[in-house]
């Protein structure tokens, strides 16, 4: 057997914009979904204004311990992203599983 030949005919095209937008816009969020990408989403903000907020020192003088040079603080940025992102996906998949229940709840109480 040619190994080509094989996946010329198990292969598949890939999905159209169209059947992909189908898809992504008949998924509904529930209440602990739409909390978990809001919360994101202002960490994320959050996470560039703390960033801004307290900056680092990017040069001091010789004999002053000042800094000329505040830059912007991109592992406080980063530290506050990736602390959000667990916690907001831990609250997606609770949400997620909730959904998962209730719709087999659902088909279950059509059986009876």
């Amino acid at each position: 057997m040619d190994m080509f030949v094989e996946i010329d005919k198990v292969r598949k095209d890939f999905p159209g914009f169209k059947t992909v937008t189908k898809e992504v816009s008949s998924v509904e969020l529930n209440g602990y979904q739409k909390f978990a990408v809001i919360v994101y989403l202002i960490c994320f903000c959050a996470g560039i204004i703390v960033g801004n907020l307290f900056p680092v020192c990017g040069s001091s003088s010789n004999f002053f311990s000042v800094c000329t040079i505040n830059e912007f603080n991109f592992s406080l940025m980063l530290f506050i992203w990736f602390v959000s992102l667990p916690i907001c996906l831990f609250f997606f998949a609770i949400g997620h599983i909730i959904a998962l229940l209730t719709e087999i709840n659902k088909k279950l109480g059509k059986k009876n």
